[in-house]
């Protein structure tokens, strides 16, 4: 299964993607560590909608 986690800086958004839940809740910890907001984790459905996949970054 594949999570997409979600965030934003105040002037952009990203779409990362970990194969991993534990990946990607460790990785929204150390976003919001950062100072980036609305980090929100996700299941990534495959073929449903979803972010623009252009804008997805690994």
């Amino acid at each position: 299964m594949t999570y997409l986690i979600l965030a934003r800086d105040g002037t952009s958004q990203i779409v990362l993607k970990r194969d991993s839940e534990d990946a990607a809740e460790k990785k929204a910890r150390e976003l919001k560590e950062m100072g980036w907001f609305e980090v929100e984790v996700r299941e990534d459905k495959p073929g449903g909608a979803g972010p623009d996949r252009s804008q997805t970054l690994q």
